[in-house]
């Protein structure tokens, strides 16, 4: 079984949603959860790239056997009881391979240090 707990939490004139998904089966499972708030939502970002699970209001991630992942995202809409509903649940292959989207964003920021930047080509 796959469960999803969600709570909102008001702050200014944003709603913060964090929750967890917590897998009970045996197996991998890939899990789609959908933001019930009735406005846009904000998922994290490393710079300016979005958190890859994310897509729209939809997150989609796999969660390993007996594992627990937490999410989260903001919004301006006002908060509700069940921030977040499950909309699909399926076995993970084990074929997964890594977008591109997911690559990058898995990446460490990097700038070339001062000393490369002074010197003169």
């Amino acid at each position: 079984m796959v469960e999803v707990e969600a709570t909102c939490e008001r702050r200014e004139d944003v709603t913060l949603v964090r929750a967890t998904v917590t897998n009970t089966r045996s197996t991998p499972q890939t899990v789609r959860l959908r933001s019930r708030l009735e406005g846009p939502i904000w998922p994290p970002r490393a710079g300016s790239v979005a958190a890859p699970e994310w897509d729209d209001d939809e997150w989609t991630g796999t969660v390993k056997p007996g594992r627990t992942r937490g999410l989260g995202f903001a919004s301006p809409a006002p908060p509700i009881e069940s921030p977040v509903e499950i909309v699909e649940v399926c076995r993970a292959d084990g074929d997964e391979s890594s977008s591109s989207k997911t690559v990058l964003a898995d990446l460490e920021e990097w700038a070339p240090t001062t000393d490369v930047l002074s010197r003169e080509l």
